[in-house]
């Protein structure tokens, strides 16, 4: 049977196989982990292929049930290393978790085909630890999948910074599309979410592809810990020069994208998501990767990603309709004889301690309001805001309770050492206010930031 590529179509094509597992007399059992396994496999068809997909069912002589997804495009599945917390990105561990195989098939040009089957022995029933072989697709399989006939080059890419930012778009653009189901007059046309969707992949299937071939060279044995990487990222160059292949008429898909994301994003800051905003960051590097496609198929030369370092990123958060900061008693903080900065989930001061702010050289009123990246130095802003925005993302945190020495950087642009203690504090509507508890040494030192 075919289903069209609506989130109603998940509910329909259970309905379809609980009839015939019914009409066969397939144990409860199985029945209830074939229709887990094929929601998983019809959500990725819904919020990821975009098109019009057939489910074939069968059943062998001994009892044993093939089930089949077959859709239009060609762009194959890759396992995503999320987060226990994520909202996304574990549905094919899943498949593999309630089946006694499963895999996919490429049909070329003309789609793919997910298939798992389920026999008579007892279910598996937790998750592996590894990607099991089916799912262990070849990178080269996967970029000639996404491959085009031109070529975007971005100069300078940030993958810790991008890996943070993916993962953030596959939460908003998931949420996106549910949320267009349900209100489809006021929500960007699906076939726009589509194009979106695939313009997302083109670039992220090449950056993974790419650390996993760095992974694999000896420039990537030295390990990032010397650059006080406190992210909990995979550890990666700090940045490389990327090409991805595009169709010839990728430029509406990057379009696309940005206007996805911006809807999202609009939803984000007004509570309609489960999804938070983005940070700046994260919003200016898809902005910049977009607009490097987009420009370069019109014929302007690549310009290089300019970084976290810039001004802009330090400034107060007056670009959007961000929520107030969330209610909580600042004075905790304010009135203390201890260094400590509290800042909320938009990463944005909303107070600080005056000892804090007299050791750091800044007055306590020039600091409340700004974003918390000011007292990060630049080196170290794209793990700050990638482990952040995974944080916001998941709920998994690394730092949170844990002693830390780091630098932080001073009003002058020198840098001094610190100690370290951060708590969350959950407050209203979901929302939590983050303590760091930082005790300076009484004579800054350290180099001109």
């Amino acid at each position: 049977m075919s289903f069209g590529p609506f989130p109603v179509s998940g509910r329909d094509s259970r309905r379809f196989l609980r009839a015939f597992l019914s009409e066969n007399a397939v144990a409860e059992e199985r029945a209830e982990a074939a229709e887990l396994a094929l929601s998983e496999v019809v959500t990725n068809a819904v919020l990821h292929a975009h098109t019009e997909f057939t489910v074939a069912l069968s059943l062998a002589l001994d009892g044993g049930l093939r089930v089949e997804v077959m859709d239009h495009d060609p762009q194959l599945p890759v396992q995503r290393g999320y987060a226990e917390q994520a909202t996304t990105g574990r549905g094919m561990e899943l498949v593999w978790a309630y089946t006694h195989g499963c895999g996919v098939e490429s049909r070329g040009p003309a789609g793919k085909t997910v298939w798992f089957v389920l026999n008579g022995e007892p279910l598996p029933g937790e998750p592996q630890d590894d990607v099991p072989d089916p799912w262990d697709i070849g990178r080269e399989d996967v970029a000639e999948a996404a491959a085009g006939s031109d070529v975007v080059v971005l100069l300078g890419l940030p993958p810790t910074l991008w890996l943070a930012a993916r993962e953030h778009h596959d939460a908003v653009l998931r949420e996106l599309a549910l949320w267009a189901a349900e209100h489809p007059d006021q929500a960007p046309d699906p076939a726009r979410i589509a194009l979106a969707d695939h313009a997302r992949a083109w670039i992220s299937t090449r950056v993974v592809a790419e650390l996993d071939r760095l992974a694999s060279s000896a420039t990537m044995a030295r390990r990032a810990v010397h650059k006080g990487r406190l992210s909990p990222l995979p550890d990666t160059p700090e940045s490389f020069d990327l090409e991805v292949p595009v169709p010839e008429d990728a430029a509406s898909a990057f379009g696309a994208l940005q206007d996805a994301l911006d809807a999202a994003e609009a939803l984000a800051v007004r509570g309609l998501l489960l999804a938070r905003p983005g940070l700046p960051e994260i919003i200016a590097v898809r902005d910049w990767a977009c607009e490097q496609a987009i420009s370069q198929q019109a014929g302007v030369l690549p310009s290089p990603w300019p970084g976290t370092g810039q001004d802009r990123f330090t400034h107060e958060i007056r670009d959007r309709e961000e929520h107030d900061p969330p209610q909580w008693d600042a004075r905790l903080v304010a009135d203390s004889d201890r260094g400590a900065v509290a800042a909320d989930d938009a990463n944005r001061i909303i107070a600080v301690s005056r000892p804090l702010a007299r050791a750091l050289g800044w007055d306590v009123h020039d600091l409340v309001g700004r974003r918390v990246v000011v007292l990060v130095p630049p080196h170290l802003r794209e793990a700050h805001v990638a482990g952040f925005t995974r944080h916001l993302t998941t709920g998994e945190t690394h730092v949170v309770g844990v002693p830390l020495r780091l630098p932080v950087l001073r009003a002058d642009g020198t840098q001094v050492e610190c100690g370290f203690l951060i708590e969350q504090t959950p407050v209203t509507s979901g929302r939590a206010v983050y303590i760091a508890w930082i005790d300076p040494p009484d004579e800054p030192a350290g180099s001109a930031g």
